[in-house]
């Protein structure tokens, strides 16, 4: 029997947060609609496959340590998901799949995966699959349907896949960094003083609401995207960096110093290795920036590049030692260090499948994990497209709606003062 496997601080978070919010919280979706001959039994022996080699996949989850799975020990089946009647869209399809993510994980028992097919027709198939956060990421999921992928070619084939042995195992990682001597002091001097951010609303007024979001888009189109990419070009920054500095100068305190502290996820994949592993190799940072009205939009975006350059530079240490470096501690409920973080979207997973046509489909969160995510990504014509989801437990929709206009009038005035300056 395979020892037990100790977790990294993001795993051991992620468990008791879960557990304490009594709700699903970290279910990652994925969906694809198939169109072509799909051979189930293949794509079942595939994902088999991309389980067994991956450890963190491999495994169930209880006190704290990773309880490997052994190695006659039965895998989750490929789901076969029953259509609801009426016409099946793509709407129905993701409804019919939606208790893969939407019903918590049962990690003692279970490993951190679930997979289902839906047959609308001969020729038509939907499959979803739902990856426990404690076990991977955006990035982890796209390199699974990237193995997935390959081993299902090998299958139509004829040929026994033959997939290059994993990069890393991702326990060891969890186990470096539990061992690791972690130095505080610059988080501690960078969030000396920094005041917690009470929930603009202490619960929502029905229960129906409890851990729901509220989605708003922010109706960016081509003049805010060739905007935002004329200010990024000026200040040599990337588009990325002129989003969150819109999004801080919009929640900031007022003032005639204006401070804000806005969080930003931070992927730890430095070297090839660790971009060939799967696991929640991610940290969320809290980037504080302080500045006056009188400076410009370029001197703006500046100072939150400089302050995102400088976080990036330490953000090794897990964000729960962050927090106690803060003086914090993480309460679910809780006055956070910080409400809102911004997140931009990097590649879409793809699942490349022989003589077949794949798509991904986009299926929302439904459970928001800080009390506001800002989203940016880019459309199939190159614009950027965002949106906000906040929390039913901390915001109301009028809080949201203020929170966009808010948004709107920050970024216009930065991209208005930009066009103004030589």
């Amino acid at each position: 029997m395979e020892p037990l496997r100790p977790l990294s601080d993001i795993q051991q978070s992620m468990l008791v947060h879960e557990a304490l919010g009594d709700r699903p919280m970290y279910a990652m979706p994925l969906c694809f609609r198939i169109g072509g001959a799909l051979r189930t039994e293949w794509l079942e022996q595939a994902l088999h496959l991309v389980l067994r080699r991956h450890a963190v996949l491999c495994a169930t989850y209880e006190d704290g340590l990773a309880v490997p799975l052994a190695a006659t020990a039965p895998l989750p089946v490929l789901r076969t998901m029953a259509p609801r009647s009426g016409d099946q869209g793509e709407a129905d399809a993701v409804a019919a799949l939606a208790e893969l993510w939407e019903v918590p994980f049962e990690l003692d028992i279970e490993p951190p995966v679930r997979a289902g097919v839906l047959c609308t027709a001969a020729d038509e198939h939907w499959f979803g699959l739902a990856v426990h956060h404690v076990a991977g990421d955006s990035w982890s999921l796209a390199l699974m349907s990237q193995e997935i992928g390959l081993a299902y070619a090998a299958l139509a084939a004829g040929r026994e896949p033959e997939l290059a042995d994993p990069a890393s195992d991702y326990f060891t990682h969890a186990a470096w960094e539990q061992e690791h001597d972690w130095d505080d002091s610059w988080w501690r001097e960078r969030l000396t003083g920094i005041r917690l951010r009470p929930f603009p609303r202490s619960s929502p007024a029905e229960e129906s609401q409890r851990g729901a979001f509220l989605p708003l888009s922010l109706g960016l189109g081509a003049a805010a995207t060739g905007g935002v990419r004329a200010l990024a070009r000026t200040t040599r920054v990337s588009p990325a960096v002129v989003l969150f500095t819109a999004v801080s100068a919009a929640v900031a305190d007022e003032g005639p110093v204006r401070e804000a502290t806005v969080g930003m996820p931070a992927a730890l994949r430095d070297t090839e290795e660790l971009q060939a592993t799967i696991g929640p190799l991610l940290n969320t940072l809290p980037i504080r920036t302080a500045w006056s009205d009188e400076l410009s939009a370029r001197q703006l975006v500046g100072r939150h590049a400089d302050a995102i350059e400088e976080s990036l530079a330490h953000k090794e240490l897990p964000y729960s030692r962050i927090l106690r470096a803060a003086g914090h501690q993480r309460v679910p409920g809780g006055a956070p260090l910080f409400l809102h973080l911004v997140n931009i979207d990097t590649e879409t997973p793809r699942l490349r499948l022989p003589a077949l046509r794949t798509s991904p489909v986009p299926v929302p969160p439904r459970w928001a994990n800080f009390p506001a995510l800002w989203e940016f990504g880019w459309g199939s014509v190159g614009n950027i497209h965002g949106t906000l989801r906040v929390s039913a437990d901390a915001f109301t929709e009028a809080d949201a709606q203020r929170l966009r206009e808010r948004f709107h009038r920050t970024l216009q005035r930065l991209l208005e003062d930009n066009s103004g300056r030589p």
